[in-house]
């Protein structure tokens, strides 16, 4: 920590006197005078790396990158396509110079950067059930400070299997197993497959997750990543398949990190840097992350249905987002398309400043599609859509000096029954508290300074409001006494008294203006339609997700009420197709039954009533949703109190 902790000082000092460099942004002159050329199926790490010669391993090239970059000559390493079982490791290394590196794939998409191995043995045991032997060197690792300590274990867990591609779902007991799932007998060193309908595993490909990472960039400077996939990183939570720290002047350009445990890419504790272009998707936390960076453009790039573990154990919050940055000072987001993530759509957490979010489309979330929390500002968010968020289209939480023009917010709200305002205010009573990591100021922070100017906000239906928020007192004064706000257009077809102010009141736009002061440019609109770019795109990987959400950030357990609880069960198909709803882990003396055991999309309420004699106790309920050989599952706790 110390040797990071000094290296960002001096990356920082370096960006402070550079002349170099006049965008906040990577600016890397790719000059290299050398070419290295890798091929996993045709290469030898014993070969020189020419193209008639190539090298076998990216990792391999990198070794000769880095003895050609200590000599002041910089490297363009050229990866055939083809799939590279490996870790790519480039620390810090004595004597090194500025020379460039690049590492690019010789056609984009093709060249993947994979963290699982081919399973071999695999036997058939009868009735789709397959065994292979296989020693688990990914299991569990700690919780990140802070976290729930009851989480329920599947989140914990970060072994991933593969089959022609498609990943089978994880249970955690063999009871529990059925066509399109795997469990890990971690005592005998075996993991059970039952093989999804009509797939012989004899003869398919069956990967499965060995290394955390797929790539790891420490301490170095002017690198290029282009065209690259990177896949399967069996991560722990809250961390990263690709990870850079301390690195200054290093772009991202086209990639992919798509189908890793936890988060797909991210970048920390660095200055110039630059993702562009690329894809964050399907990723268990958030697709792409940033934490105590300087100087960063993210532009034109996609983050779409992250969240899949997280969300196995009713993990909505907690790191996990289509991106997640934190402590970004002098960022840029331009260009952001966010889809049907399993948490927020873009999440800013503490400690951001000079912020821009342009030209983004976020939509689908199952949480707010934006968030904005604990930062000083200024954040200007311009030009954008929000759309059909489950709670909110923006919600700010402490966050000063917030600027929203030109943008639309439409149908965001309604899966939770409070949060769900196109703008929602949020935050604790007395603000929020924090130190500023580049220079060490504690800070504290309100909702205050927020401008409103030329947006349209567009509420569907009497549970959402074009503007809603719980703060009171000196919170709510000192929201509204800087309040900046109009020529905006609001709308509710449904009801006109959309404003919930300090206290709960209901307000329609005249007493808006009343209470605020503002908004007397503005008008109320009795019909606007949907934004032509809120619907998303067809999803690249055909598949559906099931979810039990509740208020808050992680719910410990659903409690019983006179012998029964009902339980809100989320359902999205994405024209999967059917889903079948049903339950597993049901103690003695316990019944359940859906509402719709059968759904496309929509809300099946679980209920769950308890017999006098069943046994007083808090115990995982797993609910199995099945499409075809697609399973998905969701983990929580229900405490059982008989009546």
């Amino acid at each position: 920590m110390k040797f990071r902790t000094l290296l960002i000082i001096f990356l920082i000092a370096a960006a402070a006197t550079s002349c170099n460099y006049v965008f906040a942004q990577a600016n890397v002159s790719e000059n290299e005078s050398v070419t290295l050329y890798v091929n996993a199926q045709s290469g030898s790490d014993s070969d020189p790396g020419t193209y008639s010669r190539p090298l076998k391993t990216i990792q391999a090239a990198v070794a000769k990158a880095l003895i050609n970059n200590s000599h002041g000559a910089g490297t363009r390493i050229q990866v055939a396509p083809g799939v590279y079982h490996e870790l790519v490791n480039i620390g810090y290394s004595y004597g090194m110079t500025g020379a460039p590196i690049t590492i690019e794939a010789s056609t984009t998409g093709t060249a993947i950067i994979d963290a699982a191995d081919v399973l071999t043995g695999i036997r058939s045991d009868g009735n789709g059930l397959y065994t292979a032997r296989w020693k688990d060197d990914v299991y569990p690792c700690a919780l990140p400070p802070g976290w729930p300590t009851d989480l329920p274990p599947i989140t914990e867990r970060r072994e991933m299997l593969f089959v022609n591609g498609v990943p089978l779902t994880q249970v955690l007991s063999p009871e529990q197993g059925r066509a399109g799932t795997f469990w890990i007998n971690q005592q005998y060193g075996t993991v059970d497959i039952w093989a999804p309908t009509g797939i012989d595993l004899n003869t398919a490909q069956v990967e499965i997750a060995n290394r955390a990472q797929t790539l790891t960039v420490q301490g170095r400077s002017n690198m290029v990543f282009r065209g690259l996939v990177f896949q399967h990183a069996a991560s722990c939570m809250n961390q990263s398949g690709v990870e850079v720290f301390s690195s200054r002047n290093i772009l991202f350009d086209h990639v992919q990190a798509t189908w890793n445990n936890w988060s797909g890419l991210d970048i920390s504790g660095s200055s110039y840097i630059t993702v562009q272009y690329s894809i964050g998707s399907y990723n268990g936390g958030a697709g792409l992350s940033g934490f105590h960076d300087l100087y960063s453009l993210f532009q034109s790039n996609e983050t779409d249905y992250n969240n899949w573990r997280g969300g196995m154990g009713g993990l909505y919050d907690f790191s996990q987002s289509g991106t997640k940055l934190m402590g970004m000072h002098s960022a840029q987001v331009l260009g952001q398309l966010a889809y049907n993530n399993l948490a927020q759509g873009l999440w800013f957490d503490t400690d951001n400043e000079d912020v821009t979010i342009n030209d983004a489309i976020l939509s689908g979330s199952l949480l707010s599609n934006l968030q904005l929390e604990a930062s000083q500002g200024p954040i200007t968010l311009e030009n954008s859509s929000l759309c059909s968020a489950g709670e909110d289209g923006v919600v700010a939480t402490d966050a000063e000096n917030v600027t929203m023009t030109g943008n639309h917010f439409y149908n965001n709200g309604g899966t939770v029954p409070f949060l769900n305002g196109q703008l929602y205010l949020a935050g604790a009573p007395d603000g929020r508290y924090f130190t500023d990591w580049q220079t060490g100021q504690t800070l504290h922070t309100t909702n205050s300074n927020m401008k409103l100017e030329g947006n349209t906000l567009t509420s569907v239906g009497p549970q959402q409001f074009v503007f809603n928020t719980y703060l009171s007192g000196t919170q709510w004064d000192e929201f509204v006494n800087s309040l900046q706000s109009g020529n905006n257009h609001w709308s509710n077809s449904s009801q006109p008294t959309d404003f919930i102010v300090q206290y709960g009141r209901h307000e329609n736009l005249s007493g808006w203006q009343n209470v605020t002061g503002q908004d007397l440019s503005s008008y109320w609109v009795s019909y606007i339609a949907a934004p032509w770019n809120c619907a998303p795109p067809r999803p690249a990987y055909p598949d559906f997700n099931v979810y039990a959400h509740n208020s808050a950030a992680f719910l410990p357990a659903y409690y019983m009420g006179g012998g029964h609880v009902a339980i809100n069960i989320g359902v999205n198909s994405f024209d999967f197709g059917l889903v079948q709803l049903s339950v597993k882990g049901l103690p003695a003396g316990v019944s359940a039954y859906f509402s719709r055991s059968s759904l496309y999309s929509g809300i099946s309420v679980l209920t769950l009533k308890a017999t006098t004699w069943a046994k007083w106790e808090t115990v995982p309920v797993t609910v199995f949703a099945v499409s075809g050989s697609r399973v998905h599952t969701v983990t929580f706790s229900v405490a059982v109190r008989p009546s």
